[in-house]
């Protein structure tokens, strides 16, 4: 017995039992604390709930969860604040807007405008956001420095302002870039203390060789320009397409894809003609007219007796860009159990397949849709012929002329009798009065 027991423990604490489907402990963050409350383990589908504290900003999930022994998703991270001082809105001759000058924090993600102070010209943008801890304070430039000369000139690029021999300390010129090209920091230059601050740069396109695509069977989405290159902004994708008939040669499912405009050198992608071999057809056959099908192209499928083509009544199957659709295979024909209430079937099986054959049994007082109490049913390709089905023998009231019935009902039952009375005996019936009996074959 204290062996018995001996082993049941030290499978209990056996490493690989007691930390099946659990969590370390969840992941402190700076800034912030979790705010769940703290278990000695942690189980799957347990949570854990973060927050930050007062003046920074949750990024990412507030709940992670222990799944598969590991917390998903990531744990959150406390975005710092930004810090302004008085001090250093006035060593750059800085107000927030307003004309006011105090210290403040910022949450991480909220912008702030700013105002330089009478004669400074602020260089734009005026409004500044504070991103996790940092923002980038505007600068002021003096309206009272030395003036400056001609301001530099842009590859790719133009100056829009009016020309001046002179420009005055504060002064601005305003920068645009070529067609195609784009430009990259901001669009004007200052005039600061007789030296121009930072000039933007116009980026090159990308330039595609028309001749190329053609090459590859590629037309441009959308794209009209018939010049010989196809201009790409910088930061921008354009999209190709497989001319009707081709796929893409990496990706024989897709006819289309995307180039994006960057530092790297644009590859072209490789179109190939779509095409399908002649299929192999197992219970089956079709009319061969070639060697090798094209996009589009249609064949009939001729399945063997006692089966049919799968998932497609018009025994049709095209050439597309994934191959013979829908998939060219004969199957059996096979007709599930049929459940025929007030009767019975048999033989009965699980599963029928064609041309096999069911006697339908009806029990007394209802009747085949046939209107015999025992009948064959076959499974063709169709189903079962005729349908399975077993009625409960009804008669409606019939419409007697001149006379009465009774009971008078609005439904009757097999073997139920109605007496009929006739108002005016006709020469050709004996009796004033009659009876009638609801049979199989109706009254």
């Amino acid at each position: 017995m204290k062996a018995w027991l001996l082993l049941v423990a030290a499978f209990l604490l056996w490493p690989g039992f007691s930390s099946q489907n659990e969590c370390e402990e969840p992941n402190e963050i700076d800034f912030g604390e979790i705010v769940s409350t703290e278990k000695a383990k942690y189980l799957e589908n347990d949570q854990v709930q973060y927050r930050c504290n007062p003046g920074y900003v949750l990024e990412g999930p507030e709940w992670i969860q222990c799944k598969g022994q590991e917390w998903t998703p990531r744990p959150p991270k406390c975005l710092v604040p930004c810090s302004i001082t008085r001090q250093q809105l006035a060593a750059k001759n800085l107000f927030v807007f307003g004309n006011q000058r105090k210290a403040r924090l910022i949450q991480s993600n909220q912008n702030l405008q700013f105002q330089c102070k009478e004669g400074y010209v602020l260089v734009v943008p005026s409004v500044r956001k504070c991103v996790d801890g940092y923002i980038e304070l505007p600068l002021c430039i003096s309206e009272r420095g030395k003036n400056c000369s001609g301001p530099p000139m842009i590859e790719n690029g133009d100056i829009i302002s009016l020309s001046e021999k002179w420009y005055k300390s504060g002064s601005s010129v305003e920068f645009r870039c070529q067609i195609y090209y784009t430009m990259e920091g901001q669009n004007r230059s200052f005039c600061d203390n007789g030296t121009w601050t930072k000039v933007p740069v116009c980026l090159d396109p990308c330039m595609i060789l028309r001749a190329e695509l053609e090459s590859q069977k590629i037309d441009v989405k959308d794209g009209t320009n018939a010049s010989e290159y196809i201009f790409v902004q910088r930061g921008h994708s354009i999209e190709l397409t497989c001319r009707i008939g081709y796929a893409l040669e990496a990706d024989s499912s897709q006819s289309a894809s995307k180039i994006h405009c960057d530092e790297t050198p644009s590859v072209i992608p490789k179109c190939k003609e779509i095409t399908c071999n002649p299929p192999r057809i197992s219970n089956g056959s079709f009319r061969a007219q070639r060697t090798i099908y094209h996009d589009g192209d249609l064949i009939r499928i001729h399945c063997d007796s006692g089966f049919i083509l799968e998932s497609n009544e018009e025994k049709v199957v095209e050439c597309t860009i994934n191959g013979w659709s829908p998939s060219p295979k004969c199957v059996q024909i096979q007709c599930p159990t049929p459940e025929v209430r007030n009767g019975r079937i048999e033989p009965r099986q699980s599963q029928y397949v064609y041309n096999n054959e069911i006697e339908i049994t009806c029990r007394k007082y209802v009747i085949f849709v046939v209107r015999q109490r025992k009948y064959i049913s076959k499974c063709t390709a169709n189903g079962w012929d005729p349908t399975p089905d077993c009625h409960e023998i009804q008669c409606l009231p019939p419409e007697v002329r001149n006379g009465l019935i009774q009971p008078s009902q609005s439904l009757y039952m097999y073997n139920d009798e109605i007496e009929i009375t006739c108002y005016r005996v006709p020469f050709f019936i004996r009796n004033k009065k009659m009876v009638s009996k609801c049979t199989a074959n109706g009254w």
